[in-house]
């Protein structure tokens, strides 16, 4: 596999230089997204990749439970620790734990699939506290509409790309009206949404980019997706953000928690 850093420079080529959009899910940060706190979002975690001791976010992620982390599957197959209580990644009180063991939905095949979610279990328990706590997660077939917020901290090999932020006012939108949106950027390629997989959301002035992927879609304090891919470059206006539509699988989250709750 490259190094983090190999990824993050090829990424910021594509993000900054290429002239046509494109559909990826390459683990830079939330396009047009504000600051925010740890306290405001405690169940946001940071998926880490390693090298030569070194460790560096590639991916966001939602704390569960106190053993459990959710991320989507490309995130989860890369993961080496996760991160969790601290609003600069940077900064001082980061709590690191290492990983057990990998679950990844069992129809992900990889790249910009459906099915994109994976589970995390952690070597040892989360401690919770004001900057750390778990998620409200949605029921199976569980349907949402209006608008919601997306929290990340994108990449961290810039200074400004290491702190938590929100991306507020997404508004959610069908899959008809996501697939017409990508239709508008990218005529030529056939949309990889979902519609079992997949929800939608749109901001003309704000994107989800590299780094936030596995991050979190949040309403009104229940997580009901989490970042699958988008439209690169990061920023291009008119594209749709696209997630993992938790609802659809919620049944395998729970089920595969409870069938490996303790581990060996």
């Amino acid at each position: 596999m490259f190094s983090a850093k190999v990824i993050f420079l090829a990424v910021v080529a594509l993000c900054y230089g290429a002239p046509n959009a494109k559909f990826t899910n390459k683990h830079l940060n939330i396009e047009g997204g504000t600051e925010t706190t740890i306290e405001e979002y405690p169940f946001v975690a940071s998926i880490q990749y390693c090298v030569l001791g070194l460790c560096e976010h590639i991916c966001g992620a939602v704390i569960v439970n106190e053993n459990w982390v959710l991320t989507s599957g490309s995130c989860a197959n890369d993961a080496q620790k996760v991160a969790v209580g601290v609003s600069d990644l940077r900064g001082k009180g980061k709590v690191t734990v290492k990983i057990a063991a990998k679950h990844v939905y069992p129809n992900y095949t990889e790249g910009l699939g459906p099915n994109d979610v994976g589970l995390l279990q952690l070597a040892e328990a989360l401690t919770f506290n004001d900057k750390v706590q778990p998620a409200k997660l949605p029921t199976q077939g569980q349907e949402f509409n209006g608008t919601a917020v997306v929290v990340g901290y994108g990449s961290t090999f810039l200074p400004d790309f290491n702190k938590l932020k929100i991306s507020p006012n997404l508004t959610l939108i069908s899959n008809d009206e996501c697939n017409a949106a990508i239709k508008q950027l990218i005529p030529d390629d056939d949309s990889p949404v979902d519609d079992d997989s997949n929800v939608c959301t749109l901001n003309e002035k704000s994107n989800t980019c590299d780094g936030d992927v596995g991050g979190p879609l949040s309403q009104d304090g229940t997580v009901i997706g989490i970042v699958t891919w988008y439209i690169d470059p990061c920023g291009t206006n008119g594209a749709p953000n696209v997630f993992t539509k938790l609802s659809n699988f919620a049944n395998w989250i729970n089920q595969t928690i409870t069938e490996n709750s303790q581990i060996e």
